[in-house]
């Protein structure tokens, strides 16, 4: 008769041991996803008969030339397309990556969007800020706190710039008509007075239909300053910018302005498809006590008003002097 001998429990036995941590350790990699097991999991679907539309897996901002990386899925390791039938593809979607790969953005493109001609500047366009200056036109970035009415636009967005510099007449006011006038010194005083000619301003619009090329942003600068107990110190300071394209004949005069802290004005204009783009803000100029109320209509405000009075040189022995007289026309 043989010996009892007890049997170990099971999980004191290597052989299930190894098992049971072979088999937790399959499922969790299975789960996971970094290994496949053939019968198992869900299967592929069927995508024959569709199209395979590439678009965008992350945000891509404007002016960006079209790489692949932006349509590369880190997550999934896979490019991001989508799948359609033939009847549901657009002409006009691009199904061919090779039709997007290397184009400039004209706007933000968000993810899941496929692509068109539309999205895109035109082929040989540069990547960048240049690329949303309009052909014929110069780029300025210009501070924001010069320039009133400017925020809220936004990329594409059309403005006029206009200088408005008031009259100084403290000169004028001072030494009155009577020198002038002669015996007409009066009534020029009163004509002055009756046409408000002492508050008057010369409005000059500097930009005819400018573009917004990059909207208002906020960076920050660095500042220098010495001190005696810490030397030299460098701070930054934020400052608000925005790049506008103008004409080239309107970019000395727009840097004049800034440079003499000219009181400048954004006036945008509509963005209706059916503004018309040959649309000119006129100017302004003061009115001369000389003319005649300036015609309904006139867009000169005066300036092309025909004259009331006609200055006449007159000699007393030594003495020169002009005198004003009414003109007979």
């Amino acid at each position: 008769m043989r010996p009892f001998v007890p049997r170990r429990p099971w999980y004191r036995r290597p052989a299930i041991l190894t098992s049971a941590f072979a088999a937790v350790l399959l499922g969790g990699l299975w789960y996971t996803g970094l290994i496949t097991i053939p019968g198992f999991g869900p299967t592929a679907p069927d995508r024959r008969g569709l199209v395979a539309i590439p678009v965008s897996a992350q945000r891509i901002p404007r002016y960006t030339r079209i790489t692949r990386d932006h349509f590369w899925d880190a997550q999934n390791k896979r490019l991001t397309v989508i799948y359609l039938p033939p009847a549901q593809v657009p002409k006009a979607m691009y199904a061919d990556m090779r039709q997007i790969l290397g184009r400039v953005l004209d706007h933000d493109k968000q993810p899941g969007y496929a692509f068109t001609e539309d999205d895109f500047l035109p082929p040989g366009t540069r990547p960048g800020l240049v690329a949303g200056i309009p052909a014929g036109k110069r780029a300025v970035r210009v501070d924001a706190d010069k320039v009133s009415g400017i925020f809220g636009l936004q990329p594409g967005d059309r403005f006029d710039l206009i200088s408005a510099l008031p009259l100084d007449t403290g000169r004028g006011q001072a030494q009155g008509f009577g020198n002038v006038g002669g015996v007409y010194g009066k009534q020029l005083d009163l004509q002055a007075r009756l046409s408000n000619w002492q508050k008057q301003a010369t409005v000059e619009v500097l930009v005819q239909n400018g573009i917004v090329v990059e909207p208002m942003i906020t960076r920050q600068v660095p500042v220098f300053a010495r001190s005696l107990t810490q030397g030299a110190i460098t701070r930054t300071r934020p400052i608000q910018e925005i790049v506008i394209a103008v004409d080239p004949h309107e970019v000395a005069g727009l840097l004049e302005a800034l440079a003499i802290d000219a009181d400048l004005n954004c006036i945008p204009r509509s963005g209706r498809p059916d503004d018309p783009m040959t649309s000119r803000t006129p100017g302004q100029l003061p009115r001369s006590p000389f003319s005649l109320p300036a015609v309904a209509g006139s867009s000169s405000g005066g300036a092309a008003a025909a004259s009331s009075l006609t200055m006449i040189e007159t000699i007393n022995g030594t003495k020169r002097d002009m005198v004003a007289a009414p003109s007979r026309k």
